[in-house]
């Protein structure tokens, strides 16, 4: 074990890449509800996590694509990603909200 070891090293070793969200993300399929569940679930993780002092750049990086990764589960997939987000990140107007309800997203 070295004596100064580099956290950086230690954690891009660690990090979930976009075919590994791929896979995680598979049962998801047909299932849009539980995978924006799970987006809210993972950006209340980052919002958790970018509110630390000292954040992981790799770590915060990694959220950001499994979000990507994730939306194509949704029912959002057909609308917009910026509005997806905005949605998990509780950040959508009432109008907004209203007209993604009359586009058949489902909440």
């Amino acid at each position: 074990m070295q004596d100064n070891p580099n956290m950086e090293e230690q954690t891009e070793d660690l990090l979930v890449d976009l075919i590994d969200w791929e896979l995680a993300f598979e049962p998801f399929q047909d299932k849009p509800l539980a995978a924006l569940r799970l987006g809210f679930n993972l950006a209340t993780l980052r919002a958790e996590l970018d509110s630390l002092l000292i954040k992981s750049r790799p770590v915060m990086e990694s959220l950001e694509v499994a979000m990507e990764v994730l939306f194509p589960f949704t029912s959002f997939h057909e609308r917009s990603f910026d509005l997806f987000l905005r949605y998990t990140e509780g950040k959508l107007t009432v109008e907004e909200e209203q007209m993604l309800e009359a586009l058949g997203v489902k909440f």
